[in-house]
């Protein structure tokens, strides 16, 4: 049965049936449907050229000025300022990072105590806040 079967004979036929036929009877299917697959092929080779690029933000740079007079108290006030602000956000993250571990099933507060006992042994030690520092 395949050894019949040729791609001459079967363009044969297909232009003997639109020779039959009236011209728009048939035309216009054809046409319709190698249009359609065509821009379904064009969507195919289209699609890995769209939306690849990726935005990526300028980086900002926010610049203090002080002076030349300040004195090392506000030096060390505007630092601590701006310690509180880390220790606030790093706190924040510190909860999200136990409540997905305690999702997980972990014991979140061993390990907390094993990381702490080896902040111990290597010797880091937690700096005292200034009296009447107000985070």
């Amino acid at each position: 049965m395949i050894k019949d079967a040729s791609v001459t004979g079967g363009f044969g036929d297909l232009i003997a049936v639109f020779r039959q036929s009236e011209p728009g009877t048939r035309l216009l299917p054809a046409v319709m449907a190698i249009g359609c697959t065509s821009f379904i092929l064009f969507l195919f080779w289209l699609d890995p050229k769209v939306n690849t690029y990726t935005y990526v933000p300028q980086e900002v740079i926010y610049v203090e000025n002080w002076t030349n007079e300040r004195t090392d108290e506000e030096i060390l006030k505007d630092r601590w300022e701006v310690q509180c602000l880390k220790d606030k956000y790093e706190e924040k993250r510190r909860e999200s990072v136990k409540a997905l571990g305690r999702m997980s099933g972990m014991d979140v507060e061993e390990i907390e105590r094993e990381a702490k006992a080896k902040r111990i042994a290597r010797g880091e030690v937690e700096v005292e806040r200034p009296a009447g520092l107000q985070c």
